[in-house]
């Protein structure tokens, strides 16, 4: 019977282990330091090692199935079965009622429904969906049949006449669990015993414990000293650095960059310049964004204060990244040997063109026995595939062969046609001259975007304004299309606002994030005084977007005041859809939100054919902890509140302040003696929803004159 794992009141939250001393410091390097010293136990077959491991299957939805102690009864369901409002399906019906905005996940769903209660599973268990049998196929690898089946990035193949191979051959539906509940109510357990589940014909189960921690996976001589000398050296390493002030999330996010180009602190001292830069082309972006003088000379001032921090501190800068890069060469070392294993499947990912490449599994997991787990994840392979994998799309008949060199860092670059880069890059119809440009002149990528999310994305947009200025395309919305324009202050953009976006996403072809930017000082939002502009909601939705892979979304900041303003604007005469586009208008179906968009056909460019907002409209995202989404909530929390992760998710937190600068208003707050309490206290008078629904009705008012329609 394998060993479960309880969840401790430890970080339960599973990060790389390198990024430990990035996000807790000196805290964090003690207990990386912790896991690798385990990990040598555990591949020697020690059996009073404190750490256990498993496989990372890259598996999708996840899917929740077992009793519930409540009642008794069997159900499925997704991680809205935690919902103030749980989602728990019973029935057929309940599917359809709870998820019907989502065929694909109805689907799998009913699946799970129909075969996995006679499992007996008498708790509950969690697991990743692998397959089913209209996604198993037979391809030929190396004149060998093999069943393949592609739940998310990783392709797995499976040799037909391989053990494995004759299970799955007839097999209707295939799922691993990974994690153990004991109700509704208790806390996760890492790890799930199937080993007392019933097998049946028609079901492929399997855990995520790996199956060979002894024999084929076992460290030699040479590899324990390897990781023993590393350890050492990064003791040393440690001793020197003072972590007080250190600007660690920053050099998370900048690293973060670096992966994104397929390096990770290789040279520290390259790293550091890196890092300079990166914070100036912030500095800059910041100060070109402010209008008054005044504005930008604080800005400078505040900007010139962090570079000249960090330059103070740039030994300690460098011995963190020293200290990172040895964490993962460590790592690593367990890593190839994990990958070496004998695994009963082989692992693929798509070379952009359609090929397999050869790859390994996603990674591993290790947990101690006080809940805290890390990943062992070959990060530099994985930015790789993630950069490398076609999304799908038509490329266009790109005949120009200019050559774009793309500069990671001072030591490496990457050279390829503009072609070569389209057919690896996210697909996008936006454009972005100034950094096609700056590339073009040997800029380096880690200085030139900030947020390492962005990478991709960014790119895509500088190849694209290249390919169109050379083949003269059009950048406007194909037509036929069905687009959903999602409008909306966000202030701050946050998980539910996403939770909307991400369905939206799956319903259409594209999404159009309008952020409309409010003029009147009552109608700004403010947190600890800093106003929360429409260009910080963008940098926030970037980051959102890019970060849960919604390549079909893009942002845009209007001008116009008002939400629906911008929106009729935008699907007006003057804006850019196409006749024939099946428009959809954003709407949540809390409090009849589509009823704002009852007069909206008489906007609409002639010849795009809009969907009845009654039925577009999504149900409104509850938080992880029941309590439905609230942007004022959200302002709240990122004022002080440590549970702001759930607004914004496990670990980004940081950035939104960063982005909205939080932190430097409040350090100049400490400086200055406070001084910004009036607006915090002032601001929920700001809130009256009276007052906002008067002054929604002047903007509509205003519009409708302006358009002439009210004389």
């Amino acid at each position: 019977m394998r060993t479960i794992l309880k969840e401790g009141k430890a970080n339960t939250h599973l990060t790389h282990l390198e990024e430990l001393v990035l996000t807790r410091g000196e805290e964090g390097y003690k207990m990386a330091r912790s896991f690798l010293l385990e990990m040598i136990k555990v591949l020697r077959g020690d059996g009073d090692t404190k750490v256990s491991t498993s496989v990372k299957w890259d598996g999708a939805p996840a899917i929740f199935a077992g009793i519930n102690p409540d009642n008794g009864k069997f159900f499925v369901g997704t991680k809205s079965i935690f919902n103030k409002v749980p989602k728990i399906n019973y029935t057929v019906e309940d599917i359809n009622y709870n998820h019907g905005h989502a065929p694909g996940l109805v689907d799998k769903l009913k699946k799970a429904l129909y075969y996995l209660p006679s499992l007996g599973i008498n708790k509950i268990l969690q697991g990743d969906f692998m397959f089913d049998d209209g996604m198993l196929e037979v391809i030929d690898i190396d004149g060998e049949p093999h069943y393949r089946f592609k739940p998310n990035t990783i392709i797995y193949a499976v040799p037909v006449n391989s053990k494995l191979g004759q299970q799955i051959g007839n097999v209707k539906f295939g799922i691993v669990f990974h994690t153990t509940y004991d109700s509704l109510h208790s806390g996760a357990s890492f790890g799930a015993d199937v080993s007392q589940l019933n097998r049946r014909p028609d079901v492929w189960f399997d855990d995520a414990f790996f199956k060979n921690d002894t024999g084929t996976v076992t460290l030699t001589d040479d590899d324990e000293e390897r990781v023993v000398t590393l350890v050492t050296q990064a003791d040393a390493v440690n001793s020197k650095i003072n972590y007080e002030n250190l600007p660690l999330a920053k050099m998370n996010i900048y690293l973060n960059s670096e992966i994104r180009g397929g390096a990770f602190a290789d040279d520290a001292e390259g790293s550091y310049q890196g890092f300079l830069n990166w914070n100036q082309n912030r500095l800059d972006k910041r100060i070109n964004k402010l209008k008054s003088e005044k504005g930008k000379q604080r800005a400078m001032a505040t900007g010139t204060a962090e570079l000249e921090a960090i330059e103070r501190s740039k030994n300690d800068i460098l011995n963190v990244f020293r200290l990172s890069r040895l964490l993962f060469e460590a790592k690593n070392v367990f890593i190839e040997k994990y990958n070496n294993a004998v695994y009963a499947t082989k692992h693929f990912v798509d070379d952009g063109s359609g090929d397999l490449k050869v790859s390994n599994p996603e990674g591993y997991v290790a947990v101690d026995y006080a809940g805290n787990g890390v990943k062992f994840v070959d990060r530099l392979e994985f930015s790789r595939a993630n950069f490398m994998m076609d999304k799908g799309f038509k490329k266009p008949d790109i005949k120009e062969n200019q050559m774009l060199e793309i500069f990671w860092n001072n030591k490496k670059s990457t050279k390829m046609s503009l072609k070569e880069w389209h057919t690896l890059l996210p697909k996008t119809r936006k454009t972005n001259k100034r950094l096609f440009e700056s590339l073009k002149s040997g800029k380096m990528v880690t200085s030139l975007i900030p947020d390492s999310k962005m990478v991709k994305l960014a790119l895509a947009e500088a190849v694209q304004w290249a390919i169109d200025e050379q083949e003269n395309l059009s950048p406007n919305m194909t037509p036929g299309k069905k687009i959903a324009i999602v409008p909306g202050a966000f202030k701050p953009p946050h998980l539910g606002h996403l939770g909307m976006v991400k369905t939206y996403s799956s319903m259409a072809d594209e999404v159009v994030v309008l952020i409309s930017s409010p003029k009147s000082q009552k109608s700004q939002r403010t947190i600890n005084g800093m106003p929360v502009t429409a260009e910080k909601s963008k940098q926030i939705w970037d980051m959102m977007i890019a970060d849960h892979g919604l390549s079909n979304v893009s942002v845009q900041v209007s001008n116009s005041p008002s939400p629906v303003r911008a929106t009729f604007e935008y699907v007006g005469e003057d804006g850019p859809l196409e006749p024939g586009t099946t428009l959809i208008l954003g709407a949540s179906k809390k409090g009849g939100d589509h009823k704002r968009w009852s007069g909206a056909a008489k906007y609409i460019k002639p010849g795009v054919n809009l969907v009845d907002p009654a039925v577009s409209a999504v149900a409104p995202e509850l938080r992880g902890d029941g309590v439905p989404f609230s942007a004022t909530d959200a302002r709240k929390a990122l004022e002080s509140d440590p549970y702001a992760d759930l607004f914004f998710g496990d670990g980004k937190t940081q950035i939104v302040r960063d982005i909205l600068g939080l932190d430097e208003i409040l350090e100049m707050s400490s400086a200055g003696g406070g001084g910004l309490q009036g607006h915090v206290s002032n601001e929920k008078d700001d809130e009256d929803p009276l007052e906002e629904e008067r002054e929604f009705v002047n903007e509509v008012i205003y519009y409708l004159y302006k358009q002439g329609i009210l004389k």
